[in-house]
């Protein structure tokens, strides 16, 4: 059986880590392509168990049996390409026409003639077709209540049709997302970073810069015995992500303070270990210039607070701004590892920095 998951594109790798940690030795293969947030593996012997270890993952969006895949033109004639594809699958094993259906389409990537709304409908269109000619009868389209939700995405030029067995929501809405910060992070995105920063059960966590505090909920939920700091410059925020904290019961394992993160050796009197954050980028908020300066001060600062082998692991596109001040301020952090991902319509960089030792 195929299956393919979604996720965040440039968390592929980390992606497929986590999918050999889980499903180990059922799987026989596992492809992608960078950047391209999707991710196609197959499996032998553990069919039963594919729906409840899916969901035990923490950096995909959805997960579902993949019926079909192929190449599309990018012109208006790759609506042939995603009609035929489908027509000529075997899409009548899972829609019987007995059965309402709906078509999710997404389609991502430039250049392409033609909409979602235009791969929903030719995709409609190539499903009732082929039931109809295995059965006789049309199935319905349900849009609001289907019994059987399938999955259209055109990403480039490659197609991908499946059903998904994750629900019709992504998995990185998690429930515990009561108060939505106004450039929040994503959960998979965070959970990405944990386990990119190297954290380990039993170690200090701290966020800086924290937000609707999604990463240090993501790790409480993560790891049993860490402790989490939560730190922000605005109390609302503070406040904020306590309530989310408070969803997702870890309250009592996270503790907040209200702190500026470029003076964070005033407030944190104990050796982080991991600091794991998502700094304002000044784009959607802040001023750009007192960003910039904030990030200044922070790398300069935030040497005094580490441990000995601690890592910072920042999402951020003020990278170079980070990298000309270990220079320019002769930082003792170094860079150990960096990475470009998607972070809603933006590029941001992934930056993993420790100290170098003497």
């Amino acid at each position: 059986m195929e299956i393919l998951v979604t996720t965040n594109p440039g968390i592929e790798d980390l992606v497929e880590e986590e999918l050999w940690e889980i499903f180990g030795k059922c799987i026989e293969r596992i492809e992608y392509k960078k950047n391209r947030g999707r991710l196609v593996f197959s499996i032998d012997d553990c069919t039963k168990y594919i729906a409840e270890r899916i969901y035990t993952m923490t950096m995909i969006h959805r997960a579902g049996i993949l019926v079909a895949q192929g190449k599309v033109d990018k012109a208006k004639d790759g609506l042939n390409d995603v009609f035929n594809t489908i027509y000529s699958s075997d899409i009548y094993g899972y829609v019987t026409p007995y059965m309402k259906f709906a078509i999710r389409a997404e389609r991502i990537g430039r250049n392409h003639e033609y909409t979602s709304i235009d791969i929903a409908r030719v995709a409609g269109d190539a499903v009732i077709e082929a039931v109809e000619k295995k059965y006789g009868m049309r199935p319905k389209v349900d849009l609001d209540y289907p019994n059987i939700v399938i999955h259209v995405d055109v990403v480039e030029d490659n197609l991908y049709v499946y059903i998904a067995f994750t629900g019709d929501i992504s998995m990185h809405r998690r429930g515990y997302r009561i108060y939505d910060h106004p450039a929040a992070l994503k959960p998979t995105l965070a959970a990405a970073m944990i386990r990119l920063s190297r954290a380990v059960d039993g170690e200090i966590i701290m966020d800086s810069m924290c937000g609707g505090g999604t990463i240090p909920i993501e790790a409480a939920l993560t790891f049993e015995n860490t402790r989490q700091i939560c730190m922000d410059i605005n109390p609302v925020h503070i406040k904020g992500a306590e309530i989310n904290a408070i969803a997702a019961n870890v309250r009592n394992r996270i503790e907040f303070i209200v702190g500026d993160a470029s003076k964070i050796h005033e407030y944190v009197k104990t050796s982080i270990d991991r600091i794991i954050s998502n700094p304002p980028y000044g784009i959607r908020v802040g001023n750009p210039r007192a960003i910039r300066e904030l990030y200044k001060r922070f790398i300069i600062n935030v040497p005094k607070v580490l441990s000995e082998n601690a890592t910072i692991t920042l999402i951020t596109t003020e990278h170079k701004v980070i990298e000309e001040t270990i220079t320019n301020e002769g930082s003792p952090l170094v860079k150990i590892h960096e990475r470009i991902v998607s972070h809603g319509n933006l590029w941001p960089k992934i930056m993993v920095l420790r100290v170098e030792k003497p």
